[in-house]
């Protein structure tokens, strides 16, 4: 009894390992895909029942459970290649809205950061609407990260330009 619960319980532990992460994340988008990854782990394991309930040819636990085992298995893999796809879509925006700024502060060094910010957000909104297109996953950046971002790279600009004209 023990040894046939051992896979069922397990399963339901690697799917709360994964349903305690998406509750520590704060970005829906990764945060929803972390879910569909705990459903699938669920599904995988508790489908996957000792091989003497597959043979028993009456009642037939065998077809339920053998069911379940391409929907667990889809989930899974869709839920953790769209959770990397994400981040990695972020982490590309993040490099975008670098090169974007750093180039956008060498041109328009009198104008207001204001305008400037604009513009970046502008531009960056195009990249990820353009990586969302490509990709038909929805990146987790939302427009409050990317000020918040932008913000911290306008005050490394301006603090590396303090420096090298203090030289």
């Amino acid at each position: 009894m023990i040894f046939s619960a051992a896979k069922p319980i397990g399963g339901i532990l690697f799917g709360v390992a994964f349903w305690n992460i998406a509750r520590n994340l704060s970005r829906s988008a990764v945060k929803d895909y972390m879910l569909i990854s705990a459903y699938g782990m669920m599904l995988l394991f508790t489908s996957n029942q000792p091989i003497g309930l597959l043979l028993v040819p009456y009642p037939p636990f065998g077809l339920a459970t053998i069911s379940f085992m391409g929907l667990a298995s889809y989930l899974i893999f869709v839920g953790i290649y769209s959770a990397a796809v994400s981040v990695s879509e972020d982490t590309k925006l993040r490099q975008s809205i670098r090169k974007i700024a750093i180039k956008e502060s060498k041109l328009l060094d009198s104008i207001g950061s204001a305008e400037m910010e604009q513009s970046v957000i502008a531009s960056t909104k195009a990249a990820q609407n353009r990586m969302t297109d490509e990709s038909g996953i929805q990146t987790s950046l939302t427009e409050e990260d990317v000020k918040h971002y932008l913000e911290i790279t306008l005050k490394e600009i301006k603090s590396k330009n303090e420096k090298s004209s203090e030289l």
